[in-house]
This record gives structure tokens, sequence and C-alpha cells, in this order.
């Protein structure tokens, strides 16, 4: 036995060399590469610009020397590549090995890649390094994309950045009839079973428009980022990665257990009157005596501990802390974390666990709005010039926006202005 045992580490051993070797082998002959990449285009660079300048008469390329360049590890594509700093403030360029071009700005300096000789990119966040841990960007800046005009294409119900039901008639409306399905990853949609905000809040506003002669209308509270933490938690549990979880099927009867809440007596009282344009009372008995036990547990939390009021809405971090108080309480030590980088979601979407992801400045959903996010599909198309196959990236996200049980494509891609935050595991 001692003998097959001392075969089998020694094996692993050979094992681990090799795969080292391989590993080592790879990067030397990217760096290979890397070096006749910049070579080759520091010495045509001015056919490079003759050529791009016939197309883009608008923003011309007017570079005359590279003076920065680095490795870089293309995250979409899984390849390396090359990023090179054009002189002054004359733009730069990310390309594969390959020649395609993954993105070029004709006029900035990143100052800070100047002194950096390897790093990430992704076409949807930007340049990155790794911390160990999760992806950073190197500062805290606006995404720039598209145009901050978003209108209705084919295949989407509507303008905004959602309301895409048929993405394959969207891209090619709005980006390129040539594109193609690169990757698909919507596993999470199986495991999701979503509550709508109507039914999780404790409280609703009746609002009149007619001074309070009729009362036709109603909002919930505003509470998006808890619902939206229910349903990612309960879609965790039905994956059977927190098993210990309350199902979605328990329920609590909290049409007395409401006189305790701390909001109670400020939003749980109200009354029709004529003069008034609004009013809070409780919830229907119905949705009160079924609340779901697990968005109960983790409500009572945010209203004790995080400060959770029924028209204040809620942050991300605290949204965090509640997740993962509610996970400790069943016996899950998860390590929950925060990302504005969809490269550090990619991975759960792609194991079917959904992310709970934090919306700023969106067309459709106005100053700040949390949803479900259940997955992705990448599309690809490219154009060129030059050496250069140009590939254009666009993602789009499958998600539930809470106000609803339908489930929706929602495009990133086309707002400038609209910024993003993940809470994943």
């Amino acid at each position: 036995m001692k003998k097959l045992i001392t075969i089998f580490l020694i094996t692993l051993s050979f094992l681990g060399m090799f795969c080292s070797k391989v590993q080592a082998s790879a990067q030397e002959e990217a760096e290979t590469e890397y070096e006749k990449v910049v070579e080759f285009i520091s010495s045509h660079l001015s056919e490079f610009r003759k050529e791009f300048n016939k197309e883009n008469k608008e923003e011309p390329f007017q570079a005359v020397r590279v003076e920065k360049h680095a490795l870089v590890y293309i995250l979409d594509s899984e390849e390396y590549g090359v990023y090179l700093d054009f002189n002054d403030d004359k733009g730069y360029l990310v390309t594969s090995l390959n020649y395609d071009l993954y993105e070029i700005k004709t006029k900035g300096d990143l100052a800070y890649l100047k002194d950096v000789d390897f790093t990430y990119y992704s076409t949807f966040d930007g340049f990155l390094y790794h911390d160990g841990s999760s992806y950073q960007k190197y500062i805290k800046e606006g995404l720039t994309r598209q145009s901050e005009v978003v209108y209705k294409y084919n295949g989407q119900s509507g303008d905004g950045e959602t309301g895409i039901y048929d993405v394959k008639s969207y891209v090619s409306d709005r980006y390129s009839s040539n594109s193609t399905l690169d990757e698909k990853n919507i596993d999470a949609m199986n495991y999701f079973q979503p509550a709508i905000m109507e039914q999780t809040s404790y409280y609703l506003k009746y609002t009149s428009s007619d001074g309070g002669y009729h009362y036709d209308d109603f909002k919930t509270e505003n509470n998006c980022a808890l619902t939206v933490a229910f349903n990612v938690m309960n879609s965790w549990q039905n994956l059977g990665l927190c098993k210990n979880l309350p199902a979605f099927s328990d329920r609590r009867n909290i049409k007395e257990l409401i006189k305790q809440d701390p909001d109670y007596k400020y939003y749980g009282v109200g009354e029709d009157a004529v003069g008034h344009d609004f009013y809070w009372a409780v919830n229907s008995d119905d949705n009160l005596m079924n609340m779901f036990e697990l968005y109960y547990q983790a409500r009572l939390y945010a209203v004790e501990k995080e400060g959770y009021e029924p028209e204040l809405g809620f942050t991300s971090t605290k949204t965090k802390n509640t997740m993962v108080y509610t996970l400790n309480k069943y016996g899950y030590d998860m390590d929950v974390k925060i990302s504005t980088n969809l490269s550090d979601v990619i991975s759960s979407l792609a194991s079917g666990r959904a992310v709970f992801m934090g919306i700023a400045n969106s067309q459709s959903y106005g100053a700040a709005h949390a949803v479900s996010l259940l997955g992705y599909q990448k599309y690809t198309y490219k154009t060129g010039v030059w050496v250069f196959a140009q590939t254009h990236t666009v993602y789009f996200f499958l998600i539930n926006n809470s106000r609803s049980y339908e489930l929706t494509y929602f495009d990133p891609n086309c707002n400038s202005k609209a910024s993003y935050e993940f809470i994943y595991v």
C-alpha cells in the first residue's frame, strides 16, 4: 500500500510539473507573439493611419508612434493580446495576437496603465487588475459605451434598455445583421421562482388623482433590493446550494406580527380621506397571511440592523449585509461579494447561480433599481480595417425586475450613463 501511495504521489508531482511547464510554455509563446505584434504595428503605423482614416474622417487617427505597450489578457475571448498606447493623448488600442481589434480610441491617454506590463481587459468592464479575490477597476469611472438615446428596436416591446423579447432580432436591428451568438448562459432561470414587490411589501401607498374621492392606484414599498435579495437566495435554495434556507412554500402569517414593526404606526394605519392625494396602509390580508419566511427573516434584520424603511430604499452594501446575516442564520458561511464588474460574475451565472444586480441611471428604471440577473447572451460581430478584423462584443442580460413575473432581456451596451453593482457567490 505504501508503495502504491508513493507511486501515486510521484505521478501527481510529475503531472504538476508537466502542467506548470505547459502553462509556462503558453505564456512564453504569448510573449513572443506579443513582441511581434508590437513591432509590426509600430513599424507600419503610417499605413494603419492611412487606412483607418479612409473610413473614419470625423475622428481621424493622428498618432505617429507607440509610446507604451503591455501584454493583455482579453477576458471575453480568453486569449492574450496587446495594449498599445500612442504618443501624447492620441489614443490607444487593444488587439488580440491574431489582429482581432477589440477597441480603438483616437483620443485619450490612460495614465493608470503607464507603469503596467500586464493587464486584463473586458469589452464590458474595460481594463482591470485582479487582487487575488476579484477583478478591480484601476479607477472608479463611468463606463463609456454607446449612445445615451435608447429607442425601441425590433424584438423590443418599448423604449429603454429592457423589454427585449427577441435578442436576435434586436441585435440585427440595432447592431449588425451579421452578428453571431458567441455564448449563452441562462441556467439560473431553471431555479428561479420569483416573488414580486406587491407580494413582499408590508405596506402599500394608495394614491388618488382627484383629491381623495377615489383611490384607484397604489405603489409598493421601495423594497426592490430586499425582494431581489430574497429571489436570489431562494434560487440558490432551489439550486441546492443552500438547502437549509426556508423554501418558497414556507410562509408566515404576519397579519398581527406587523403591528410590532417599528414603521407600523407611520405606514400601517392610514385610510382614504377626501382632500388627500395618498395614504399608507397595510397590504392585503392574503399577502400578509402568506409572507415568505425567508423574506420575513431578511426584512426583520434589515429593519433592526440596517435601517431599512419603506420609502428610503436600500444600498447594495446593506443588501449584502442582510444576505450574509440571513445565510448565516441558517448555517451558511458563504463568501458573498460585491463587484461593479461583469467579469467577476460570469462564472457564477455559468454555474446556474442567480446574481443580485443594482442599476443606476437606467432609462427603463430611473435613478436606481435592483433586478435578479439570471444569465446572459453574448453576441459578436466584426468589421475590418487594414490588417485588423475588429471584434465588437455586446452582452444582453436575462433579468427579472421584481415588479412582474416576466423574464426579459436588458441591453447594458446602449446607455453610457448607466452603472451596475453585482452581489454574488
